[in-house]
């Protein structure tokens, strides 16, 4: 019952009855607002912390659902952004320009050497023009290679490409190479 001044309400703390100066006053005291504060404040904390396990658990099933063609290209765009990223200040390998460098180019190619996509050194920035109207332009790539880390490591890198040519990559693998490179790129950033 509302009086000309005051209306009675019930303590959302203590459960006593007590006037209530406001209509948004939930409680008799201050000790008993404190309190009102923190369960409140802890119950929001609660319900984030339950929100994140659940888009946690949501996101694992989303990736487990994803066909392996999704998750092969989820992992190549990745890495091949933090390829990008790696080279950004460097010239295109191939013909050694400054444009801008769009494409993760292989110097052997992702399509014929599944073992070698996701190898670091078998993969560098190129401009658009090399990697993909001029076929990866691969005669220039490796005397770029030549130049930027010498005639030893392009030999290295020739050496495995016969052993790594077929890898059926897993689906866990590919996963765990997209994360490497997401962290990556945001660590960088």
């Amino acid at each position: 019952m509302c009086c000309s001044l005051f209306c009675m309400a019930k303590c959302k703390v203590c459960k006593s009855d007590f006037k209530q100066f406001r209509t948004t006053q939930n409680c008799c005291s201050v000790e008993c607002a404190m309190s009102y504060a923190k369960a409140k404040q802890k119950s929001k904390e609660e319900y984030r912390e339950r929100n994140q396990k659940m888009m946690s658990k949501f996101s694992k099933e989303i990736e487990e659902q994803k066909s392996y063609q999704r998750v092969l290209l989820d992992a190549r765009k990745y890495f091949q952004q933090w390829i990008r990223q790696r080279d950004a200040d460097k010239p295109c390998i191939s013909c050694g320009k400054h444009s801008k460098l769009v494409d993760a180019g292989h110097y052997f190619k992702a399509e014929v050497y599944s073992g070698l996509i996701f190898n670091e050194d078998n993969c560098h920035s190129q401009c658009r023009k090399c990697n993909r109207y001029k076929g990866g332009n691969e005669s220039h790539y490796r005397l770029g290679l030549v130049e930027r880390y010498g005639e030893d490591f392009v030999k290295s890198l020739e050496q495995i490409k016969d052993e790594n040519r077929l890898k059926k990559w897993t689906k866990e693998e590919l996963v765990e190479i997209k994360t490497k490179y997401k962290t990556l790129l945001k660590n960088k950033r």
